[in-house]
């Protein structure tokens, strides 16, 4: 790994060609897309906590709920919940027990354990919830995680071949900002490096760095974006 954190530019970088920056723009097109339709399409996993919150808030009064347990059953399982708020879908799975002795065998925090009925212990700060229906796995068991939400399968192979036509595009220029490698690492590992690239890489000539500024290396730039890309999960 290299011990500089940055390199300087003998020479200022030739601009991309015309059908460089076409490229740049197209793929920016196809990522916004995608981005957004994982937005729409997916939907956000979150803590049992962040769903009493929401209905102690107000801002949820109606949710999709999975088979509870048998009353007669012992033993516990789970029970996946799921609800929109603010346009988003929502999903957090509790864990419903026969018993005080049969939850404390489940290997979970206490908030995400019910003893009893599921609504009844959704109730929160007086505010009840109404189960409007069924809730099923939207995807069949295909699914995607994109900017932290559970996104159609689909999504995953516009995702794959946006960031290759990225990384071909950075082999096709002297990038800036960052060499060559910095930039792949990146793209490969944090869900917003292909972007940043296309906008701020050299494609499409917006705020142009000064010459002989300097670049992110690929050793740092491989250490940075592991960081991010684990904090963004």
């Amino acid at each position: 790994m290299t011990t500089e954190v940055v390199e300087r530019t003998a020479k200022p970088a030739p601009p991309a060609g015309r059908w460089d920056r076409v490229a740049a723009w197209s793929l920016l097109v196809v990522l916004a897309v995608m981005y957004v339709g994982a937005v729409l399409l997916g939907e956000r996993e979150v803590e049992v906590s962040d769903l009493r919150q929401a209905i102690g808030d107000g801002d949820v009064s109606e949710v999709l709920m999975s088979a509870q347990q048998p009353e007669d059953s012992i033993g516990y399982g789970p029970v996946t919940v799921r609800w929109r708020e603010h346009g988003i879908a929502y999903v957090t799975t509790v864990t419903q027990a026969s018993s005080e002795r049969q939850a404390r065998k489940v290997r979970r925090p206490a908030d995400e354990v019910v003893v009893g009925d599921v609504v009844d212990a959704l109730t929160t700060n007086g505010r009840e919830v109404t189960i409007t229906g069924p809730t099923r796995d939207y995807y069949g068991g295909t699914w995607t995680t994109i900017l932290g939400f559970r996104a159609p399968g689909w999504l995953a192979f516009v995702g794959l071949g946006a960031v290759c036509a990225t990384l071909l595009l950075i082999g096709a220029i002297e990038p800036w900002r960052a060499t060559r490698w910095g930039w792949a690492w990146f793209v490969l590992l944090t869900p917003i490096g292909a972007p940043l690239f296309l906008l701020f890489g050299g494609l499409t000539g917006l705020l142009p760095p000064r010459p002989g500024s300097r670049r992110l290396t690929g050793g740092w730039a491989f250490l940075l974006a592991s960081a991010i890309g684990a904090a963004m999960r």
